[in-house]
């Protein structure tokens, strides 16, 4: 997380040089100061959401999972997952390095089964009975449900370019092919402050509530569109 922050703090400051390039009198200084006051305020509020939902998450999950039920420490998600056997060689999860030195990943592709669930257990999103959804860029799903996904498909730690990178993902080795994870996030990894409405069955998910996701992942491979 602290790495995505020094990136995307990185990307908007050089948005703020090159919109403002032609103006001599622009205040390099006090536009990085702006920024990072507004990732200190960000990082306030996620702290007081990660606070106040921690006690809700955790009873949820304990009621609903019983001891199948574990917790993520850095990033507050709990979950339970069901891991397949077979899996001799999985699959691989890939990072790169960015211009700005940055460690990133690399897209993979991905055919599940998916539900979305509010805490009553009402479905707000699932995929087409005995139609699995199918990804052939994971950042699409991403872009929908919330970063809460990234968490349950990547690894904890990735190898990028032969050092070990933290990712904070809830499963060594990633989730892979025939693995089935069921997990409670925190809302500022899901839809966060936005109300969404667009799910499979036409439930209104309100801002600044925790979902539950179960995820039964089918296919993995690499993007053919990274």
């Amino acid at each position: 997380m602290k790495k995505f922050t020094k990136f995307l703090m990185a990307f908007l400051c050089m948005g703020i040089v090159f919109a403002s390039c032609n103006k001599n009198d622009f205040d390099y200084e006090k536009a990085e100061r702006e920024q990072i006051e507004k990732a200190r305020l960000e990082k306030l509020r996620i702290d007081s959401l990660k606070k106040d939902q921690a006690p809700i998450l955790r009873e949820y999950a304990l009621t609903k999972w019983g001891d199948k039920a574990k917790f993520s420490d850095s990033t507050g998600i709990w979950y339970t997952v069901e891991l397949a056997t077979g899996n001799e060689t999985p699959y691989a999860y890939k990072g790169t390095v960015n211009s700005f030195g940055q460690a990133g990943l690399t897209a993979w592709s991905a055919t599940l089964n998916f539900k979305g669930e509010l805490m009553n257990g009402t479905v707000f999103d699932k995929n087409t009975d005995g139609v699995p959804k199918v990804y052939d860029h994971i950042g699409t799903a991403l872009n929908v449900y919330g970063q809460a996904w990234l968490y349950a498909f990547i690894p904890t730690i990735i190898n990028v370019q032969g050092k070990d990178v933290r990712y904070d993902g809830l499963l060594p080795k990633g989730l892979q092919k025939n693995d089935k994870i069921s997990f409670i996030s925190p809302s500022y990894y899901t839809f966060d402050q936005l109300e969404y409405t667009k799910g499979s069955e036409k439930v209104t998910v309100p801002k600044n509530t925790p979902v539950v996701y179960t995820i039964e992942l089918k296919t993995i491979g690499n993007s053919g569109s990274n």
